[in-house]
């Protein structure tokens, strides 16, 4: 029995040794612009997402992000979405990460008394400039997403849509 405790004891420790919570996040300003046959219409879509996470080791995290959006432009779009991730890194070029993200989350949209809720799971590339061992440029973007809003019937498969660039701070 103590040789368990012991061993036991010895893997927390090991897999404790480059453990660490990070924090950070993104935030982003979206501007279209349209104009058809002298009409012209303007979408303004401004977005915060804080992030919390925690690093296994130098190759696998997970983590969730928290986003809230509002868009506008015959009223306001309001979005809030929940999308826990799990990380992998799959190559170290001296201070950059390179890292794929598997997301799987649920998201909220509404405009004026109108509502409607859905999943949202994707796959993000992405990669992280490391400053120092406490902070973090991060960059990604959607390889691949798929969305379900109920109410509406959408699904939504997109390639390379959007772009995320944040902060994180390693704790």
């Amino acid at each position: 029995m103590k040789k368990l405790f012991l061993a036991l004891a010895v893997i927390a420790m090991g897999l404790g040794a480059h453990a660490q919570f990070y924090a950070g996040g993104t935030i982003g300003l979206d501007v279209i612009s349209a104009s058809q046959d002298g009409e012209s219409s303007t979408q303004t879509t401004f977005g915060i997402a804080p992030e919390f996470g925690y690093s296994f080791n130098k190759s696998w995290a997970v983590g969730a992000s928290i986003g809230f959006s509002v868009a506008s432009n015959n009223g306001d779009l309001k979005t809030v979405s929940i999308l826990p991730y799990v990380r992998g890194t799959f190559a170290h070029v001296g201070i950059v990460d390179f890292f794929g993200e598997f997301a799987f989350g649920y998201g909220h949209q509404s405009i004026e008394d109108y509502g409607v809720s859905g999943v949202i799971f994707g796959l993000r590339p992405g990669f992280a400039i490391n400053f120092n061992p406490k902070f973090a440029l991060i960059a990604r973007t959607n390889l691949f997403q798929y969305e379900y809003w109920d109410g509406l019937n959408v699904v939504d498969f997109s390639i390379n849509k959007g772009f995320d660039l944040g902060v994180q701070f390693k704790f």
